[in-house]
């Protein structure tokens, strides 16, 4: 196996400014950013949304040390501007339309282009960069990878409640998603010289300005030498977030080494299953029903065994980039549920109150990361 620190991995976080009182979602992202000395948030699209991004890691442990930094300062930076993070996937119920747009040209030309689309993006996502080996291709690693995308939106799906409402989707995000063009799984590509083609084809031919508007859940990236996963749910509890991303990586890994391999059915099954997989994932989360692409027969397996059988068949790729203590939490998650499943939990035992839902999500994104009680003992002196 090529050496553990050339898989190296980092997350991209995508949070929800919500004010401080009433939890309704706020457009002041230019003004938290601003007051960020440290200089690590990002604008986004909306001006409800800042972005984080980890170094690039050698381990989860790394990813986690980042992590619980970031979502410090971006919960100081906007507790400064009256506001408060809030790492799920859909705020529980503010409009989603009616909010400030980024001025910057390649964000007003997105609106340009997508007009109501992009006018209602109200979704919040977390990506994952998980780095190959010099010569690797890329595209091919893909065809394997894509198949257990579903596996990793289950596990972090966090957007059951959307306008005040409960969706019955564990993750409604990925549905909201799913109306861009060019999202969901990718196709299957023989080499990276037919990704860059399609894309070159793309470009000449004026369906899109560029390799970063294809918006699959899954592509080689077009600047960092990565496969970036972008399926997943912002999810509240930062140990699940470090969960996703180390069986992330340990899958990317395992695809690159042969240790998994591309499914036996042809493309014309598999593009239509892996459509109904994802969709059935974001619909039920952890509790959803597969179709078990690794077979020649129809035949179906839960989210949880799917996620085992993967962990079990990695368990010596894991060993050996040092993920395998992280991945030992796995059955504990499946135990126990997902964020979606604790969202509706807590919103049941608040009698439906969404302000105070999304309060608690606030406090869960900043759980053990030194912030944890801070906020909300600010407020409570203030009344």
């Amino acid at each position: 196996m090529a050496a553990g620190a050339q898989y190296t991995v980092g997350v991209e976080e995508e949070y929800q400014l919500v004010d401080a009182r009433s939890a309704e979602l706020r457009s002041r992202a230019r003004y938290v950013i601003a007051t960020d000395w440290a200089d690590e948030l990002k604008a986004e699209m909306q001006e409800h949304t800042v972005e984080v991004e980890t170094r690039v890691c050698e381990g989860t442990d790394c990813v986690r040390d980042d992590l619980a930094r970031l979502r410090f300062t971006a919960a100081i930076a906007a507790e400064a501007e009256g506001t408060r993070i809030v790492a799920a996937g859909t705020h529980p119920f503010s409009p989603a339309e009616g909010h400030a747009f980024n001025p910057a040209p390649v964000y007003q030309q997105l609106r340009a282009d997508y007009r109501r689309l992009a006018e209602s993006q109200a979704i919040f996502g977390m990506h994952v960069h998980v780095g190959l080996p010099p010569g690797t291709d890329r595209a091919r690693v893909c065809n394997v990878v894509r198949l257990h995308l579903p596996v990793l939106l289950a596990l972090s799906a966090s957007s059951p409640l959307w306008l005040g409402g409960d969706t019955g989707h564990a993750s409604y995000r990925s549905i909201l998603w799913r109306r861009w063009p060019r999202s969901g799984a990718p196709p299957r590509f023989s080499s990276d010289a037919e990704y860059a083609e399609l894309v070159r084809w793309m470009v000449e031919s004026g369906r899109i300005d560029g390799p970063g508007r294809l918006y699959w859940e899954l592509r080689p990236h077009h600047v960092y030498p990565t496969v970036e996963i972008r399926v997943a749910d912002c999810t509240p509890r930062l140990q699940d977030a470090v969960l996703v991303a180390s069986l992330a990586r340990v899958v990317v890994a395992g695809a690159a080494e042969g240790v998994l391999a591309e499914s036996p059915l042809p493309e014309s099954f598999l593009q239509p299953l892996l459509s109904d997989n994802g969709w059935r994932a974001s619909r039920h989360g952890i509790a959803a029903e597969l179709a078990d692409l690794e077979g020649t027969e129809p035949r179906t397996l839960t989210v949880a065994d799917a996620a085992l059988r993967l962990a079990e068949r990695l368990s010596g790729v894991a060993a050996e980039l040092g993920e395998a203590e992280e991945l030992a939490r796995l059955p504990a998650l499946l135990r126990e549920g997902g964020a979606a499943d604790a969202i509706r939990a807590r919103a049941a035992s608040l009698g439906g109150d969404l302000a105070a839902v999304t309060h608690w999500l606030a406090d869960e994104t900043v759980m053990g990361v030194g912030m944890d009680r801070r906020a909300r003992l600010r407020l409570e002196e203030t009344v």
